[in-house]
């Protein structure tokens, strides 16, 4: 079992969730607007209201060797 820090682990991966963050509430409310980065800083301080500094993984989902 690892360990990450889950809002910072993706706060890391902005550039790759991000867009499809944006892209699935365009799918549900497509007449809204909204810009994309301040969304998913909402999505982000809501994961840090919601969860533990850490959060568990299985090593399956983890590969250290690359």
């Amino acid at each position: 079992m690892a360990r990450i820090k889950l809002e910072e682990a993706l706060e890391y991966l902005y550039d790759d969730i991000q867009p499809s963050l944006a892209e699935a509430v365009k799918e549900f409310f497509p007449k809204t607007e909204f810009e994309s980065g301040r969304l998913f800083r909402a999505f982000l301080k809501a994961v840090g209201r919601r969860q533990r500094d850490w959060v568990n993984l299985p090593g399956k989902l983890i590969d250290s060797t690359w």
